[in-house]
């Protein structure tokens, strides 16, 4: 019994060393998962330019100013149409505008307030306290353009505001402007204290006053 038990353990350790000498090759091992690339993180899309249209600017320049005609044309006005009398500069000591005042302005009797004249640097002002309203003159050198092109105030504008009304105009190649104030409200006691006609009669028969 005891030799058959040896017997039996050295086949079995002859046939182990024999599967070792025949046995194929040992399989290679498995290949390590490939990993992944990393891809790059692709960069954010640019948001669209965002172009501004072009918008035609405004742009300031100073008038040319025909100081010919205005010479010619005070020198022509008749004295009795004269406006209120100021202490209006000469030569080059005027202002930088013909200065054109209304005519037939109606004062209101024992008015505290006295027409005023003021000269300023590009060009005046003078205010003119009345009945229903107080009228102001303004004139300036200073033109405005608008995409290159000169701004048309051949034609005189009139536009009524919350207080009045204005009128602008061009003359001589200055701008004016003349506004009424009205001393009611517009609307209080029957209405405006001013209609269309009536602003646009006063600032179309502006008289000129004074030249260089």
């Amino acid at each position: 019994m005891l030799l058959r038990l040896v017997f039996m353990a050295a086949w079995l350790a002859f046939v182990a060393a024999c599967s070792e000498q025949i046995g194929g090759e040992p399989a290679a091992p498995a290949p390590a998962p490939q990993e992944l690339a990393e891809e790059e993180p692709s960069a954010p899309e640019e948001p669209p330019v965002f172009v501004q249209s072009e918008r035609p600017s405004a742009t300031e320049r100073q008038a040319s100013i025909d100081w010919e005609a205005a010479r010619t044309d005070l020198a022509s006005t008749p004295g009795n149409a004269s406006p209120e009398s100021f202490q209006i500069q000469s030569g080059e000591q005027a202002p930088p505008v013909p200065v054109l005042l209304p005519s037939g302005i109606v004062q209101p009797a024992g008015a505290d307030n006295q027409p005023l004249f003021r000269q300023l640097q590009d060009g005046y002002f003078a205010h003119y306290p009345g009945v229903s309203y107080d009228i102001t003159v303004s004139g300036t050198n200073e033109a405005f353009s608008i995409g290159g092109e000169a701004e048309d105030t051949s034609v005189a504008r009139y536009q009524a505001t919350a207080t009045g009304a204005i009128v602008s105009l061009s003359r001589y190649g200055a701008g004016y402007m003349v506004e009424f104030e009205c001393k009611d409200l517009p609307g209080e006691d029957g209405g405006e204290c001013i209609d269309e006609d009536e602003a646009l009669e006063v600032a179309q028969n502006l008289v000129i006053a004074g030249s260089r």
